[in-house]
């Protein structure tokens, strides 16, 4: 899955972060905006997925994530447990601002 994504973000010009732990799943989206919703209604259709939300939708004049087609973490490389107990940082609900940190950091670490 990961590995398709990739590559059909790479020809629309999309980028992004994917971290994955337990069975919650964080997914940033960037770029031209009729490919976002394009790729979001995608993963929204997809059975394998569920409870799907938006935290949330902005456009931006810079990509947080310009590098990337689809980064990739976990618990492995880093725990979000983990993170948003050090960061007093709240997963229910979660704040944009920390799992954008959180992202960055996690790609910060695989660069």
């Amino acid at each position: 899955m990961l590995a398709t994504s990739r590559r059909k973000n790479a020809a629309v010009g999309l980028t992004g972060f994917l971290h994955r732990e337990s069975d919650i799943y964080y997914q940033w989206l960037e770029g031209p905006e009729p490919e976002v919703l394009k790729a979001f209604d995608r993963i929204r259709s997809d059975d394998r997925h569920g409870d799907v939300e938006v935290l949330d939708r902005q456009q931006t004049e810079t990509r947080s994530f310009p590098t990337w087609s689809m980064g990739y973490g976990n618990s492995k490389t880093t725990s979000l447990f983990d993170w948003a107990a050090d960061h007093d940082a709240p997963l229910h609900p979660p704040r944009v601002s920390d799992v954008l940190a959180f992202m960055t950091e996690c790609a910060a670490r695989q660069e």
